[in-house]
C-alpha cells in the first residue's frame, strides 16, 4: 500500500469532482456500456442519485443530446428509456449461432429488472435458496445463443477428474431444440478447457 500523494508524485492534489460532473460521468459511463438506459439502469448501484440524474436527463433531452425511446414489444411501455440519437441507426449484425455462457453477475444479468426487460427472462441466484426450492440451480449460468436467453446451466468443476460436470440444464421458454443443444455443447467443451486450465 502506499499513500496516493506518494503513488502520484503530485507537487499538488487535483481538485476532487463536483457533484455535476460526477453525476454526469456516471449518465456517461452507463450510455457507453448500455446504449439505452432507464434511470433504474444508471442509478443501478446509487438509487439516491434518481433525482438528480433525472434532472441531467432532461437537459440531455432538451439539449437533444439524448432521445427518449420505446422497444417494440416490450414488456414495460410504461419504461422510459433514453439513447444518444447517433447510435439509433446503427445497424448491428448479431451472429445468430453464437453462444454466450454468462456469469450470474456478469454486466448483462446483474441488473435483474433490466435483463427480464430486454430479454423476457428472470434470473435467480440460487446459492443460498435451500436445493428443493431451486428452479435452475445452485450456481446456474445463463446461455445466450444471439441476442435470446435460451438456457440456465448449473455447472461444477470436478477438479480430481478434471471434468466439468452439468447438475442441471435448465430450458428457457420455448427455447429448446436439438441445434441450440449441439451449439452449446461445443461452446461447453470450450468453456471447459478454460475452467479446468492450469
Amino acid at each position: 500500500y502506499e499513500l496516493v500523494d506518494r503513488h502520484f508524485d503530485w507537487d499538488q492534489k487535483p481538485k476532487a469532482a463536483t457533484e455535476k460532473e460526477c453525476n454526469a460521468y456516471l449518465l456517461d459511463r452507463a450510455l457507453k456500456s448500455q446504449a439505452l438506459v432507464s434511470l433504474a439502469s444508471i442509478c443501478h448501484l446509487e438509487p439516491k442519485k434518481k433525482i438528480e440524474i433525472q434532472k441531467l436527463i432532461d437537459n440531455e433531452v432538451k439539449s437533444k443530446n439524448l432521445i427518449e425511446v420505446q422497444i417494440e414489444n416490450g414488456a414495460d411501455t410504461k419504461k422510459k428509456l433514453w439513447m444518444k440519437p447517433d447510435r439509433l441507426d446503427r445497424q448491428i449484425e448479431i451472429d445468430t449461432d453464437q453462444v454466450h455462457i454468462l456469469s450470474p453477475f456478469d454486466p448483462l444479468i446483474i441488473q435483474r429488472k433490466r435483463l427480464n426487460h430486454f430479454f423476457d427472462y428472470d434470473h435467480k441466484f440460487e446459492a443460498y435458496i435451500p436445493k428443493e426450492k431451486r428452479i435452475y440451480g445452485y450456481f446456474a449460468l445463463p446461455v445466450m445463443i444471439g441476442n435470446k436467453i435460451v438456457a440456465a446451466i448449473d455447472l461444477k468443476t470436478d477438479r480430481p477428474n478434471n471434468k466439468l460436470l452439468i447438475q442441471k440444464w435448465t430450458w428457457i421458454g420455448k427455447e429448446k431444440s436439438i441445434e441450440k443443444k449441439k451449439l452449446i455443447e461445443q461452446e461447453l467443451s470450450r468453456f471447459e478447457k478454460f475452467q479446468l486450465r492450469k
